[in-house]
């Protein structure tokens, strides 16, 4: 190449360079591909914490009002069935079968708060299922596991879980009243 061939070359070139440094036509579409990773996994994330602690809390609630009938004698002899149904009727987030099919009951008589506790398990299908409605004036311990599907699996070991699940728990402690029955199985 010779020198004017070659000046015209780089002319031409640095014209192209300013023209292609000038052309702002695309250039959202590639600052969107590169937000919108991003931006939806803290969105999705932020989601995915909120519905966690939705859950956690209304799960509590439920352990809270389902646990009265009990120790009011208004259960009757409660069962594993009866517990389940009734903590599953307070929470509003999940149908009834799914519900049930995710909870996990222990309700134990204990010889007093500080007694001891039926061993639960650390994974939630090591937890066996177990309810003592106890009798009039004993003192009670209801504690609920219930597992929750993470939606969004790279968030699970985050939030403490294994497998895409998390074991929410909850727990109340009572004195049962003094209902006039010993068995604790009042029947209404």
């Amino acid at each position: 190449m010779n020198k004017p061939k070659l000046a015209s070359f780089c002319r031409q070139a640095r014209h192209a360079a300013g023209r292609f440094k000038r052309d702002r036509r695309g250039v959202s579409t590639i600052e969107f591909a590169f937000i919108i990773g991003p931006f939806l996994a803290i969105t999705l994330g932020t989601m995915e914490v909120a519905m966690v602690h939705l859950m956690r809390s209304s799960v509590s609630n439920a352990v809270e009002g389902a646990a009265r009938p009990i120790y009011t004698g208004a259960a009757g002899c409660a069962t594993v069935q009866t517990v389940k149904e009734e903590i599953c009727s307070r929470i509003a987030m999940k149908s009834e079968q799914s519900c049930q099919a995710n909870l996990k009951v222990i309700l134990e008589e204990l010889a007093d708060f500080s007694g001891e506790r039926i061993e639960a398990g650390t994974e939630f299908d090591q937890i066996q299922d177990s309810v003592e409605p106890g009798g009039s004036e004993s003192t009670m311990l209801l504690r609920t596991f219930y597992q929750w599907n993470v939606m969004f699996p790279l968030l699970a070991e985050t939030l403490g879980g294994d497998d895409g699940a998390l074991v929410l728990s909850a727990s109340t402690a009572f004195r049962n009243e003094p209902f006039g029955s010993d068995t604790g199985c009042q029947n209404p």
